[in-house]
């Protein structure tokens, strides 16, 4: 775990001073900032393509532009606002570290390495081959071999050594108590990252490191409740289009569609109406989060119930996860930064995430995941024919006769497969940089070495293809 993040943003007064503004046209996507003898008050996210400096009168503030860069520096320590383009990509280069930041989240890089961002008022921090996660999801440590996870749903411990899933009512009690305190620590600065690079610019003891205070409040959030049912056509499918919040769709025995929606905004009321959700006739029933007004602050947060008549088509957010619950339908999910649950239906599935994790459990039809940092669990699902991460760790247990060939591949995760030693399948695992342990799994094996396999159990038949660069591949028994 990253031995180097230390945790303060220190609070300070902002004082208004009577100011003169500078600006600069700067029409490159990515900006290198330098800052030579400068205090920042504030940090605020404009459109347009000019930076806007703000300082007192007396200020003998001067700019200098470079291609791609600007350097702001002055005789004297000068106190400046300033305001930056919401466009672009901006960089600073700290004591060997390099943040890179925009007005949705702040990363910081030691080596050309990602070891902590800022979004979606989460922590996301990665060191070797481990990453920690505290977001509204929960708290999520996975180093490849072990899974922890502390939330809502109870804490779960996943390890070779160990699985304890403690998901009953004290479990959920104690996990929700100490998701809701870390959460809260991170999500307001999370969401401010303006607030954070000012504290980094400012911090003359700056060392590669990130200081942050805790803050128990919400601040200043507003919400605003939605709520709508219809009776959709015969034979409706279900297509959702958020742009930023969770989508949960589970069935119900009513015969009409109930959509309830939370918005929440931190800035003013007034943000609400640079959007509208709207429910349109389009492929049968669709809902969709429509943008207004540019950019819009709100978050759209959706649960949706439905007939089982009414088969779940196309679901998309950017910015928020997906949960589908005893559902039917061909069903194509989406999300940019979030997590993907699919639990007790039907159909067939495909699921992709850049951001988040992915799980089936016990689904019937073919199933496919899909995610580019995040873990990858299928449970019960006999139907489902691939999963692919590049950060993750990938679990899959397998209790009856597989429907498909099944292809694992993660580029730095291990790969855990549990399975009933009675079936007949066929087995080819290879890693590159770790070793494969079979735990009593008796292969027939073509080719054996310690980091790659080919062979079948029992009689052999649908084939497991699993593929890791840096992770180990393990087999165990299921036990019934």
């Amino acid at each position: 775990m990253m031995k180097s993040i230390l945790v303060m943003i220190m609070l300070t007064a902002v004082l208004t001073l009577s100011a003169v503004t500078q600006d600069v046209l700067v029409k490159e996507k990515n900006i290198t900032l330098e800052f030579e003898n400068i205090h920042i008050k504030d940090i605020k996210f404009i459109d347009g393509n000019k930076i806007e400096i703000e300082h007192a009168k007396k200020a003998d503030v001067t700019i200098v532009k470079e291609k791609g860069k600007v350097i702001i520096k002055a005789e004297n320590t000068a106190k400046i606002d300033l305001l930056l383009p919401t466009e672009k990509i901006y960089t600073l280069i700290e004591d060997g570290a390099k943040i890179e930041f925009n007005e949705s989240r702040v990363t910081i890089f030691e080596g050309g390495n990602k070891i902590v961002e800022f979004r979606d008022g989460g922590l996301f921090v990665t060191d070797d081959s481990e990453t920690v996660e505290i977001s509204s999801e929960g708290i999520i440590v996975n180093d490849g071999d072990e899974y922890v996870e502390v939330s809502s749903r109870g804490i779960i411990v996943e390890s070779p050594d160990e699985t304890q899933h403690i998901t009953g009512f004290w479990g959920q009690l104690l996990g929700g108590a100490i998701n809701f305190i870390t959460r809260h620590s991170v999500g307001w600065i999370g969401n401010n990252p303006g607030f954070i690079i000012k504290h980094i610019i400012n911090d003359d003891d700056y060392a590669g490191g990130v200081k942050m205070n805790f803050d128990f409040s919400d601040g200043d959030k507003i919400t605003k409740e939605f709520h709508e049912t219809f009776n959709p056509k015969r034979s409706c499918k279900l297509n959702v289009h958020n742009r930023n919040g969770k989508i949960e769709i589970k069935s119900w025995k009513e015969d009409y569609i109930d959509i309830s929606a939370i918005l929440e905004t931190n800035r003013s009321e007034e943000e609400f109406e640079k959007i509208e959700i709207k429910i349109l006739d389009e492929d049968g029933c669709t809902i969709k989060t429509k943008i207004l007004e540019k950019n819009p602050k709100v978050s759209v947060n959706y649960e949706i119930k439905v007939p089982n008549s009414v088969k779940v088509n196309k679901i998309h957010s950017s910015n928020g996860n997906i949960q589908i619950i005893n559902c039917e339908g061909e069903m194509n999910l989406n999300t940019s930064n979030g997590r993907i649950e699919v639990l007790e239906s039907k159909g067939s599935f495909n699921a992709h995430t850049s951001n988040g994790r992915v799980e089936f459990v016990h689904l019937n039809g073919k199933a496919e995941a899909y995610s580019s940092n995040g873990s990858i669990r299928v449970v019960r699902t006999p139907g489902f024919k691939k999963g692919v991460t590049s950060n993750g760790k990938i679990t899959l247990e397998i209790e009856e006769k597989m429907k498909n060939d099944i292809y694992l591949s993660t580029s730095n995760g291990s790969i855990k497969i549990s399975l009933d030693p009675s079936l007949d399948l066929n087995i080819n695992a290879s890693t590159s940089n770790s070793r494969i342990d079979l735990n009593g799994i008796e292969i027939t094996t073509s080719k054996f070495s310690k980091d790659s396999i080919s062979g079948k159990i029992n009689r052999g038949g649908k084939k497991i293809t699993a593929n890791t660069s840096n992770g180990n591949i393990k087999f165990y028994k299921l036990e019934k």
